[in-house]
């Protein structure tokens, strides 16, 4: 569908007005789908932003991990009342009787309490997310164990993990075979060597005092 031109304008606007570089939206209304871009992808070439560019997403991956999890419960697969180390026992974090407790559950919901914000490098072999899971085990409570929600990064990298081992496939094969796929996602990317195939925005991180 073309384009709405308003549309275009109000995105135009808030883009100049908020000094982003870049920016696309689609709005999706009875069935049919207006989408527009703004800006440039790279500051230092100028590349043009299309309504076909890639930008990172972000925590939007947890909608998918989550998906891909509860497909794997529909199958039969996974249980979310079931301990984490139940799939994947070599998992700990400071606390032992949190390393016994915590569910696939808790991991989905945020509440296992977990400090959510290790973000380890583990590099990028097939064994990033086993070497992640390892790295956990200094980590302490923000909370209790199932005592309230805290929004927790942590808890779905081990997702990641839980269902590497009960697919027995890395987490970018599985999402991509079990989501991806069937949905006809054909410009999702999760390694950089794909997003090379497609007009893809940088990170730009404007310098103090502009």
């Amino acid at each position: 569908m073309i384009a709405d031109t308003s549309l275009q304008q109000r995105l135009d606007d808030l883009r100049a007005k908020h000094r982003v570089p870049a920016a696309s939206l689609a709005v999706l209304q009875d069935d049919e789908i207006d989408t527009v871009a703004s800006g440039v992808l790279n500051l230092d070439t100028g590349v043009e932003a299309t309504t076909e560019s890639l930008f990172q997403i972000g925590s939007i991956t947890k909608v998918w991990t989550t998906t891909v999890a509860m497909q794997l419960v529909d199958a039969g697969l996974l249980e979310l009342g079931a301990p984490l180390q139940a799939y994947v026992p070599e998992f700990r974090v400071a606390d032992e009787s949190v390393s016994r407790s915590v569910t696939i559950r808790h991991l989905l919901t945020h509440s296992s309490g977990i400090d959510g914000d290790h973000f380890e490098d583990t590099g990028r072999g097939d064994d990033a997310l086993e070497k992640y899971t390892v790295s956990c085990a200094p980590l302490r409570q923000v909370h209790p164990l199932g005592a309230t929600m805290s929004y927790c990064n942590t808890g779905f990298s081990l997702l990641g993990r839980v269902i590497e081992v009960v697919t027995g496939e890395v987490w970018d094969a599985a999402i991509r075979a079990r989501l991806f796929e069937p949905m006809k996602l054909t410009h999702t990317a999760t390694l950089p060597e794909d997003v090379l195939r497609y007009r893809a925005a940088m990170g730009h991180i404007e310098p103090p005092g502009h």
